[in-house]
């Protein structure tokens, strides 16, 4: 009698035993799976915020390659200016070298991807170190540099040169008051023109190298991703 309890006993203790590790197992796959599903969906999540973040700097390299372009003409507006030693050498053009010469340089930045990655916490989402360094130097250090030195050159052109030239001859060139190439490069030759100018196209030759800088660095920066992005 005292056997067939023991067994009993025995029994309903191993079939106890038994239900908790099922239990426990049941749990832990639960919570394998749920790590896993969640695992799955921040490396979609990834995938997604990389192309998208891709796609703004492929927009960048774009529009950088054209303000580039045009910055260099500015300088190289300013600097007919500043060079010329006879009325003959620029009179032909003088009203575009002026136009470009009181033209700024700037940088319409696509952030679009960036600002959401910083506002929801996404930035954590990217596993490869190297690259989320990468990303956060471009856009915390190197595109802040790059406005800086436009927003210098756009202070410099619309704070004293234009203020400054428009005491001579109307600085617009598809102005209706009409002042005469040879008075316009008479002006020209004022002491403070030619400094103003000549410091304009100091703060434009630094813009234009950040910028230069600036698309190096975005079309490396989209190698990097393209090459997570085929891990």
């Amino acid at each position: 009698m005292k056997e067939q309890s023991s067994n009993s006993r025995q029994s309903y203790i191993g079939k106890y035993l038994s239900e908790i590790v099922a239990i426990f197992i049941g749990i832990s796959i639960t919570f394998w799976f749920d790590e896993w599903r969640s695992y799955r969906k921040d490396r979609e999540m990834e995938q997604i915020v990389l192309n998208n973040l891709k796609e703004n700097l492929a927009q960048d390299t774009f529009v950088l390659g054209g303000t580039i372009v045009m910055a260099e003409n500015m300088v190289k507006g300013a600097e007919r200016l500043v060079a010329f030693k006879e009325e003959k050498e620029i009179i032909d053009s003088v009203s575009i070298f002026i136009d470009l010469a009181a033209s700024y340089t700037g940088w319409l930045v696509n952030q679009t991807t960036y600002e959401e990655m910083k506002q929801t916490g996404k930035t954590i989402l990217i596993q490869n170190d190297t690259l989320k360094k990468a990303i956060l130097g471009h856009y915390t250090g190197l595109v802040p540099y790059v406005k800086e030195w436009c927003d210098v050159d756009k202070t410099h052109t619309m704070t004293y040169l234009i203020p400054e030239m428009s005491n001579y001859f109307p600085v617009v060139i598809d102005t209706l008051v009409r002042v005469a190439p040879a008075q316009k490069v008479k002006y020209l030759k004022a002491p403070k023109i030619r400094y103003l100018l000549s410091t304009s196209v100091a703060y434009k030759k630094e813009a234009v190298k950040a910028l230069k800088i600036a698309n190096v660095n975005t079309k490396r920066l989209i190698g990097k991703i393209d090459r997570v992005l085929k891990e």
